[in-house]
């Protein structure tokens, strides 16, 4: 009997389906259950949506999974791949609108639920679209399992006779004397991490000496892994391997490779030049970010390493194939999603799409989405979501025939009342889905910026084999010709080609981030291009802070993860003479940070410059925030250095306890600084 995987669906309140899903579980002879959601029956816990994340790697009888509140995308994803072949996935769902309530039952509102998270200002939950609930619903019928279940016969996961072929190459790659990378490619539940595992058990058992280093982006995404590896090897720390070892590392295995920063994975590759490497990683599926390692990694890989070699997996383990819970999630989520065709027949045009229309043309949005996959590495499931149901999202595409040759997303932002605005630049809130206006008014400090109308270009995509032909700029232009806010923006990983696209557009460069993102390690670049009077002297003032500031900016950066180059010389390109750092630029600078949600490399200059003036004070704190302040914000070292001079545990630590000591001290200096002491407007 193939090990196939059940679909349970279980409709009602939520009291009525945690109760079914209690009953199925029984049935099903298993208290292996990973609950996600409420009202978990005993002895099962409840697990919160977002720790399902950490558990990827693992594997339950049954998880269940509660969408009573909307259907989270990204958590069908993953929860459908922490199940053994032969268990089930149970979703707990509310009636469907056709399903009258019984004899005794009140009147129930049978529409179908709405994602809250998608509820962006201005708009209520009521706004919000169901094309995405409504592809589910579509598609439950055909997978889903009638009347009791079978216990289930859980057998332990049979290897396949590619993955022994890949384990094999991938002990004979990290057994080889000379330096070389092996990248291990897979969707989920293929037996990658245990591959790994059972390679390096090889490789140490005819090498037991060898030093070996196994990392991914946290502990709990290397437990498969050392599950088949030999006992002794334990979680290396990513940031451990930034630098060179003494002695050096025989040989490096990173798991789930493509959920770390490229220029972090780059700089551990540099560090350890004679080191065999071996990264696996899922390639596609709801993480989101297989296609930026391969599109933005692999191609470096290429060039540096000296010997590389690609090994795929496509064949299941956990469950068998054509595993009818897979195919279901592949449909829905568009997991499978890539660019259609390169060519149509038919006049090019561009225009707005009309999302109902879209979501009842599967070959079209499947090719829309798909672009944006193959384009972005931080697209997920959720962003299927969001393209069909946010209501300050629009989509326009340009197509030749039917082939869509690009498409973008963009969003309207802005507009806010003042007292909302006051909250953002106090950082008592974040702004979900204003992006934009968040960043501009919290962490440049422009309350201006609140009240203006804006359309933020969120994803831009242009098929892979029609680039370079312009089609990009004029999806733009499209855009530029069919609104009129007071100004257009973007936000995005920082990259040479990206600055200059935007450039040329008529886009000024009015922030970098402090921060690397998560995947990329490439700071956030805010472009802005204005349009009214007010919007273009903010812009023109926002760009010559930029200038003045961003060289102490790149200098508080520079320890974590360098930057290319290339890219640095980028950000300087075209900037406008510094503003001068006044007096009331301080007080500014000092207030955002300290008493906002500024964070201190944005402001390092200004800020420096008013502990600076005020050093007689430091005498008032105690000795750990004065060694703090004076590491951080004055000689501008690194955040771990500055923890340990301080005497703290942690670099999170040390950020906190530092907004602490500077607040303490501006408060100290002058009272006033505190804007709590004044008026709100």
């Amino acid at each position: 009997m193939p090990r196939h995987r059940r679909l349970v669906v279980c409709r009602g309140t939520p009291a009525e389906t945690a109760a079914d899903a209690a009953r199925r579980l029984a049935e099903l002879g298993t208290t292996d259950a990973l609950w996600v959601g409420d009202d978990p029956p005993p002895p099962l816990a409840a697990t919160p949506p977002p720790a399902v994340r950490r558990l990827l790697g693992r594997a339950f009888t049954a998880v269940v999974l509660d969408l009573h509140g909307g259907l989270d995308a990204d958590l069908l994803g993953q929860a459908h791949g922490l199940v053994w072949g032969g268990g089930a996935l149970v979703l707990r769902m509310p009636p469907r609108d056709t399903e009258p309530p019984r004899d005794t039952e009140p009147p129930r509102d049978t529409e179908p639920p709405r994602d809250p998270r998608l509820a962006v200002a201005p708009y209520d939950l009521r706004a919000v679209g169901h094309r995405a609930w409504d592809r589910l619903e579509a598609r439950l019928d055909a997978v889903a399992s009638r009347g009791p279940l079978a216990p289930a016969a859980i057998e332990a996961p049979r290897g396949t006779e590619a993955q022994a072929q890949a384990v094999a190459r991938l002990a004979a790659r990290l057994r080889e004397p000379t330096p070389s990378a092996t990248v291990l490619l897979a969707d989920r539940g293929r037996g990658k991490s245990s591959a790994l595992g059972l390679a390096l058990a090889e490789v140490l058992r005819a090498a037991p000496h060898a030093k070996v280093a196994v990392s991914a982006g946290s502990p709990e995404s290397v437990a498969e892994l050392l599950r088949f590896a030999p006992p002794g090897l334990r979680f290396t720390p990513l940031e451990a391997l930034w630098t060179p070892a003494d002695p050096p590392y025989d040989v490096i295995v990173i798991d789930e490779a493509a959920q770390l920063a490229v220029p972090a994975l780059r700089r551990v590759a540099l560090a350890h030049p004679r080191a065999r490497f071996a990264f696996a990683t899922t390639a596609r599926g709801y993480e989101g970010t297989g296609r930026g390692f391969v599109l933005r990694f692999l191609a470096w890989l290429a060039e540096h390493a000296p010997s590389i070699e690609r090994l795929a997996l496509s064949a299941p383990i956990r469950w068998d194939e054509d595993d009818p819970l897979e195919r279901l999630v592949h449909d829905v989520l568009l997991l499978d999603a890539a660019p259609g065709p390169a060519r149509g027949a038919g006049a090019r045009r561009v225009e707005a799409i009309d999302r109902d229309a879209l979501a009842a043309d599967e070959a079209r949005l499947a090719a829309l989405f798909g672009l944006l996959v193959h384009a972005h590495y931080r697209t997920t499931p959720s962003d299927l979501a969001r393209l069909l149901d946010a209501p300050n999202l629009e989509a326009h595409a340009l197509l030749e025939g039917d082939a869509v040759l690009a498409a973008t997303l963009v969003a309207r932002e802005g507009g806010l009342d003042a007292r909302l605005v006051e909250d953002v630049y106090r950082g008592r809130i974040r702004l979900r889905g204003h992006a934009l206006a968040d960043t501009l008014v919290s962490h440049s400090g422009r309350r201006d910026a609140g009240a203006m109308a804006m359309i933020r270009s969120v994803r831009i995509a242009t098929h892979p084999d029609r680039r370079d032909e312009g089609l990009a700029s004029a999806l733009v232009e499209h855009v530029h010709a069919r609104y009129a806010p007071e100004l257009f923006g973007t936000l995005f990983g920082a990259t040479p080609a990206l600055l200059r696209f935007r450039r040329r557009l008529g886009y000024v460069l009015v922030r970098v981030g402090s921060a690397r993102g998560v995947r990329t390690g490439e700071p956030s670049a805010v472009m802005v291009r204005p349009v009214g009077a007010a919007a273009r002297a903010m812009v023109g003032a926002l760009a010559a802070t930029l200038a003045r500031d961003l060289e102490a900016q790149l200098a508080m950066m520079r320890d974590e993860l360098p930057l290319d180059p290339g890219l640095r010389a980028a950000l300087f390109e075209d900037l406008p003479p510094p503003a001068p750092l006044t007096g009331e630029a301080m007080r500014e600078a000092i207030t955002g940070y300290a008493f906002g949600p500024r964070p201190l490399e944005a402001s390092a200059l200004a800020i420096g410059a008013w502990i600076d003036a005020h050093r007689g004070a430091l005498g008032r704190l105690d000795a750990s925030s004065r060694a703090l302040v004076e590491a951080r914000a004055l000689a501008r070292r690194p955040w771990a250095e500055a923890a340990r001079d301080a005497g703290l545990p942690s670099v999170p630590a040390a950020m906190r306890a530092l907004r602490r000591a500077v607040r303490a001290l501006a408060a100290a200096v002058d009272p006033s600084l505190d804007p709590d002491t004044t008026d709100e407007p």
